[in-house]
């Protein structure tokens, strides 16, 4: 009796373990139902859901919740992993796939942001996690994306495209596609650094001096500034980065209006755009009453692609799309106008200011003043307007961008490459068939004349080698 008790209960205990790796939340919630409802059994919904009866005991007397799991605690809690997911999910649709280290590289900053405590060596999770937690969101997989190579250095028509393709494709899926016809709710930004030693050109002078200067700074330090327009020509405010933490005074004397960056480098880093969604994007478009959601272009450089920016994005419907890579001299608004224009304004206001100071050279605090008349004379409608008409995203018209004489250079080299290609090809095989003739003529010649002529044929190819 006692040996087959036992054996009841190790089927049961078997069988609970086998069901536990098979059920989903979806069969437990159903199972747990079923018992409240009192239209069947404990037993019963076993059977039918392929629950073990203690779980569904568990979760009918509320001694645990529907989504607690079973096991030890993980090192990240439910929605922690959960956002972790969203963001790998987003990024890879963008065209902008993340890997295994760069994920275990953003675990690790979140535990060491709160100190919490791991069995994890410098706080980075290892193999054993990856495994589970890819277990735990059977909804992400490793993939392998195509490599350009080459490709990638010269954008093909394909390319484009594609990208238009996708883009659209994208925005009908996920969002309200008027949005594609609302050029008030589609920005683009981008950075870019100012020289405080441009060059100034050609400039008057004594005939017959060996030589003219111009007194500039000795370092040709750059400021970066980042920037931002809407196709509707809405100028968001500038935040301009100084190398550094600390100042012994006001950097943005004579621009108060612009927006303060700090960073070691004087570079973007992801801490800035974050920062810049929060100080400057979100505000200003919140002031002027934008519908959202809104569409902001960004290139795929990895400040702008961090999990922190794609949290603050979807909490403030902001979709955050990737331009095609290494096409910003295509497909980028700010770059296609704006920054064209913003560099020539650059070198105009910084020669008229040396004028103006005569003896004197410009320094990181006098560059927010002389920034500002750049940015005046060159924040008009139309450099926005016809960015991004130039860049074909509104209106969105992948035509505008495939008939540019920019991408005909793309079209020239790879005709250039698939005709060496050719030529290669049709050389070995002109090779080949002659190596095949000349093969062939021996052979016959050996075959059809007397004997004495083979022996010598012989030791021709004897004395070959």
């Amino acid at each position: 009796m006692l040996k087959f008790k036992l054996t009841v209960l190790f089927y049961f205990f078997s069988m609970s373990r086998q069901l536990s790796a098979q059920y989903d939340k979806a069969a437990l919630q159903s199972a747990v139902d079923a018992v409240k409802s009192k239209s069947m059994g404990y037993l019963k919904a076993l059977k039918v859901f392929n629950v073990p009866r203690s779980t569904i005991y568990d979760k009918v007397k509320e001694k645990s919740t529907i989504d607690c799991r079973s096991g030890p605690n993980t090192t990240l809690s439910v929605e922690e992993e959960k956002r972790l997911a969203d963001w790998l999910i987003d990024m890879s649709r963008i065209g902008y796939g993340r890997s295994k280290q760069e994920l275990l590289d953003v675990v690790q900053k979140i535990i060491k942001a709160d100190g919490r405590p791991t069995r994890f060596k410098d706080q980075r999770p290892g193999k054993d996690w990856y495994y589970a937690f890819m277990r735990r969101h059977p909804e992400i997989s490793l993939r392998s994306p195509r490599q350009l190579g080459k490709e990638r250095a010269v954008i093909r028509p394909e390319h484009v495209a594609k990208w238009f393709h996708d883009f659209e494709a994208f925005i009908k899926d996920t969002t309200d596609p008027t949005i594609l016809q609302d050029p008030s709710r589609i920005y683009n930004a981008d950075e870019s650094g100012f020289c405080m030693s441009s060059k100034t050109g050609h400039v008057l002078g004594l005939k017959g001096a060996k030589s003219v200067y111009n007194i500039t700074a000795s370092d040709r330090s750059q400021i970066t500034v980042l920037l931002g327009m809407s196709a509707s020509a809405h100028f968001l405010r500038p935040m301009i980065v100084f190398p550094g933490q600390r100042f012994t005074r006001n950097m943005l004397e004579g621009f108060e209006e612009a927006v303060l960056g700090r960073s070691d480098s004087g570079w973007m880093d992801s801490e800035l755009f974050v920062s810049w969604l929060q100080t400057v994007f979100i505000p200003d478009i919140e002031k002027r009453q934008v519908k959202k959601p809104v569409i902001l272009f960004v290139d795929g450089h990895k400040t702008h692609v961090t999990i922190e920016a794609s949290d603050i994005c979807r909490d403030n419907e902001i979709i955050l799309y990737c331009l095609l890579e290494h096409a910003s001299h295509l497909i980028q608004p700010c770059d296609l106008r704006l920054f064209a224009s913003l560099k020539e304004s650059w070198k105009m206001a910084l020669r008229e200011w040396q004028i103006e100071h005569v003896g004197h050279y410009v320094t990181k605090f006098e560059f927010a003043a002389i920034f500002k008349r750049a940015w005046e004379a060159s924040a008009k409608v139309e450099n926005a307007v016809n960015g991004f008409r130039d860049a074909g995203l509104f209106p969105l018209d992948a035509s505008v961008v495939l008939k540019t004489d920019k991408l005909q250079t793309s079209v020239l080299f790879n005709r250039s490459e698939k005709n060496k290609e050719e030529k290669t090809q049709s050389q070995t095989q002109s090779q080949n068939s002659i190596d095949a003739s000349t093969q062939e003529h021996v052979s016959s010649t050996c075959i059809t004349k007397p004997i004495e002529h083979k022996k010598s044929c012989r030791q021709s190819k004897a004395n070959d080698f």
